[in-house]
């Protein structure tokens, strides 16, 4: 990414403050803005406590850019970490197996080959990772069971039907890996810029402290401190929840103020108005559940949200996985940003399959980040004039800022997570332009409830952060 070597004291003083955190504190959830160095700090602070021996064996856990990217290229930045040695077990199966068995000092690995991992180890007792270090330790938000259910087939002897059952306590989840893995483990250290809202807390404080503040399961701690309707199953804190929750975890969260290292991202809706026919059979679907036009059905309120967002992108998925075309207001919007950028890079994100499909199809030198092994080094270098990218799949630490500085949202999400991240893609230290960033929402259409929704979430999440803030 064309950036120099640098010396320990270029480390910012935000940064200092969270390699002192993780050279003091066995457990901690480290709650900073995305962009604020998280990862080249804690590479200070696993120098530190390596090389005085205090740990030997450190397990990164991120999503898969980020282990294969973010972390090996931070370790290469600074003189003093680049003296460590590190291993990505990410690849295929013989590679992850070489990585694992370098035994080296940091160990890198995504959060889907978790359950790969425990297989292979076999037992607990060969878990040689000390310390663990979860980047985005928003993943185990959920904190689902420690095992899912396993679908086994068998062969009736006499008649040679097939029947399948579904048995109980099936391949170890990520979460429970993790869980089983933890009487092992002598430091974790949570690190993330979304911690996401109080439901969400549980699962992250888990894994530090196997359930001493919130509780031993999921469950006992939605009974203790929230109400669930029968009918929609909407779940709600109850009275002084939050304030009880947060002050129960204060002592091992905590928020580091981020530094101001570029400004801030300008957000720019792109409203775009839906053809007067499209619009009229919009509100019938929203109304009935049922597109005659399209001959598409929703059989519920939940499935209907998701299909209103595929109408208002321009298509919608058909029961049997077809695609039927709708109109091509979005493609419209998204042509005019592309040609007034005037040449310049613009990252792209996409909701569904068939909106990277559309955007290919009219732009056929769009490049697709999960499709492009050197998608972050090319669009670094600038070869890249129209990336796409789903942003469940480029979030989290992916440092794009020395590419290009314009993005747009093609389709938009409910996830607060995935909108913030993606929006932090561009903003990161070094980029030296006004990141503009353009959401095209369909007026009148699910693109307007989302909006409302995230900025709704995201004002839960501020009051958590704010909450654990360090003060200087």
């Amino acid at each position: 990414m064309n950036q120099a070597v640098r010396p320990r004291s270029d480390l910012r003083n935000a940064q200092q403050i969270m390699s002192n955190i993780v050279k003091s504190d066995a457990t901690k959830l480290i709650i900073s803005g995305m962009g604020s160095g998280k990862t080249g700090a804690t590479l200070d602070g696993l120098y530190h406590l390596l090389s005085r021996l205090e740990v030997h064996h450190v397990l990164v856990i991120a999503p898969r850019f980020v282990a294969t990217n973010t972390w090996p290229d931070e370790i290469a930045a600074w003189e003093h970490t680049r003296a460590l040695s590190y291993a990505v077990a990410v690849g295929e199966v013989d590679e992850r197996i070489a990585a694992i068995e370098r035994r080296a000092e940091i160990t890198l690995v995504n959060f889907e080959n978790l359950p790969w991992l425990a297989k292979y180890l076999g037992t607990v007792d060969k878990w040689p990772w000390d310390c663990v270090v979860v980047d985005e330790c928003s993943r185990f938000a959920a904190g689902e069971a420690r095992t899912k259910a396993a679908k086994v087939k068998s062969v009736d002897k006499a008649t040679g039907k097939i029947t399948t059952k579904v048995r109980k306590g099936g391949n170890m989840t990520r979460f429970g890996v993790m869980t089983t893995a933890r009487r092992k483990i002598s430091r974790v250290i949570n690190l993330t810029g979304t911690p996401g809202d109080l439901l969400k807390l549980w699962g992250q404080v888990y894994i530090m402290d196997q359930g001493e503040r919130l509780g031993r399961s999921k469950g006992e701690f939605e009974q203790r401190w929230f109400d669930k309707n029968q009918y929609t199953y909407a779940v709600t804190p109850k009275p002084g929840a939050e304030e009880e929750i947060l002050d129960r975890i204060r002592d091992i969260v905590v928020t580091i103020p981020q530094e101001k290292v570029c400004e801030d991202a300008q957000i720019i809706p792109m409203k775009v108005s839906l053809p007067e026919r499209a619009m009229h059979d919009y509100r019938e679907f929203q109304a009935t559940l049922f597109s005659e036009p399209y001959d598409v059905e929703a059989v519920s309120n939940g499935v209907l949200a998701n299909k209103l967002l595929q109408f208002a992108n321009g298509h919608m998925y058909r029961e049997d996985h077809s695609v039927v075309h709708i109109h091509d207001a979005k493609m419209a919007a998204l042509e005019e940003l592309v040609e007034s950028a005037q040449g310049e890079n613009i990252l792209v994100a996409y909701g569904f399959k068939f909106d990277k499909d559309a955007i290919r199809k009219r732009f056929p030198h769009a490049v697709v980040a999960n499709e492009c092994k050197d998608f972050v080094t090319d669009w670094n270098k600038k070869k890249i004039r129209l990336g796409l990218a789903h942003p469940a799949s480029i979030g989290h630490g992916t440092n794009l800022q020395f590419g290009g500085h314009i993005a747009a949202w093609y389709g938009l999400t409910f996830w607060l997570e995935l909108w913030l991240q993606f929006n932090k893609r561009l903003p990161r230290p070094g980029q030296t332009e006004q990141v503009l960033i353009y959401p095209i929402i369909a007026e009148g259409t699910y693109d307007e409830r989302a909006i409302t929704i995230l900025n709704d979430r995201d004002a839960t999440q501020d009051r958590i952060i704010r909450n654990f803030t360090l003060r200087t």
